[in-house]
């Protein structure tokens, strides 16, 4: 029997982990040249709205994280984070407009595939 409640629980976790990698990717496409300076990364890093917003929304997916491994059995919780794989090609596809051969979608449908068989137990 799948464990649905387990199933909608990590994919929140990894939604979460995704769109903080999203934001993180809007943040830095439109910054210069990367620099080790205090000005730049005053101004460029920490006064970033995109950047902090991915920064909290990862920060909240680890506390997150937390919660869901004193709640699940390890073996059953870890694997379903390559969900994650899954829902970032999605945003590159959707978001950043990447293209998408047809061996990742090949690897997308194995993804979740096996996702099932580990919900399953």
């Amino acid at each position: 029997m799948v464990n649905i409640l387990m199933v909608l629980l990590m994919l929140l976790q990894t939604a979460m982990l995704v769109f903080g990698q999203v934001f993180l990717k809007l943040g830095m496409r439109d910054m210069g040249p990367w620099q080790w300076t205090w000005t730049y990364i005053w101004h460029e890093v920490i006064l970033n709205a995109w950047l902090l917003i991915g920064v909290l929304l990862l920060i909240a997916a680890n506390v997150y994280w937390l919660w869901l491994l004193n709640k699940y059995p390890f073996s059953q919780i870890y694997p379903l984070t390559s969900l994650g794989f899954v829902f970032g090609m999605l945003a590159g596809l959707m978001i950043f407009h990447e293209s998408v051969g047809v061996f990742q979608w090949m690897g997308v449908v194995l993804v979740m595939l096996g996702c099932y068989f580990i919900a399953k137990v």
